[in-house]
Parts: C-alpha cells; sequence; structure tokens
C-alpha cells in the first residue's frame, strides 16, 4: 500500500476515563488506517466503545495515549485555532441513531447541504454539487 495515500490513521488508540488508579477502559489499543476513497465501518455491541472511539478520533476528547494522524498531521498536537476550525470543517460524527440524527422534515438535498451551510462554505455551488450526487444515486433531494 502506498503510505502517502493514507488519510487517517489511528495508532494504538487508548482512552480511558476516571482515575489513574481506577481507570475505566472505553477503548485500549485501537490501530487502523483509512486511504482515500475507502470507508470503513466499526461495528460491535452496545458499550464497546465505537462512539467513544470517534469522539477521540476528532478530538472531543483529549487521549490517553496514541496518535491519530488526519493528512500526515497529528491532530491532537494541533494548538492553531485555525487549524482546528479547518479539521471541524473537514471531519464530523454521524451519530448511530438516524432518528435522533435526521430530520424528517428536511428533504436529503437539505441535510447534505446543512455542513456546508454551517461553515459558510460553496453557498450556492455546493447545492448543485449535492443535486448532482443525489440524482446520480436516484434520490429525490429538492432544497
Amino acid at each position: 500500500m502506498d503510505e502517502n495515500n493514507k488519510l487517517l490513521e489511528i495508532k494504538n488508540l487508548t482512552q480511558y476515563f476516571g482515575s489513574p488508579s481506577n481507570p475505566i477502559k472505553a477503548v485500549d489499543g485501537i490501530s487502523f488506517h483509512i486511504s482515500e476513497g475507502e470507508t470503513l465501518g466499526l461495528v460491535g455491541e452496545s458499550g464497546s466503545g465505537k462512539s467513544t472511539t470517534g469522539r477521540s478520533i476528532i478530538g472531543l476528547y483529549n487521549i490517553t495515549d496514541g496518535e491519530v494522524i488526519y493528512k500526515g498531521k497529528n491532530i491532537h498536537k494541533i494548538k492553531s485555532k485555525n487549524e482546528k476550525k479547518q479539521l471541524q470543517r473537514e471531519m464530523q460524527m454521524i451519530f448511530q441513531d438516524p432518528y435522533a440524527s435526521l430530520n424528517p422534515r428536511m428533504t436529503a438535498g437539505e441535510v447534505n447541504s446543512e455542513g456546508f451551510d454551517i461553515h459558510g462554505l460553496y453557498k450556492n455551488t455546493s447545492r448543485v454539487e449535492i443535486l448532482i450526487v443525489l440524482n446520480q444515486d436516484q434520490l429525490p433531494g429538492g432544497i
């Protein structure tokens, strides 16, 4: 595999909660990588650490140990507010419960353009691009 093709690399990610003398091990040494164009599904029973892994990766938690390398940068060592804001535009959580995270009153197009709108990106272009993708997937998506 081409090392330059890695989009996200997780090395020995460890996330403990509680006191150091009595830690609760939520995630204990997980490692994987995702290359550009790949999709990874993290599957496990309730309480197995899926959401904690996601929150740790995107920086909602200060990780206990390990590395999260996104586009060649260890994101937990980034101090610049501008770099952190850029990461927030590029990385986000997809929640497990679609009924809690998707508004049934919104069209597929509105749901998919929401992130662009929140970050002020491609105000008009995003809608066109989203409609093209929805059309390719044969999804109704009025915006």
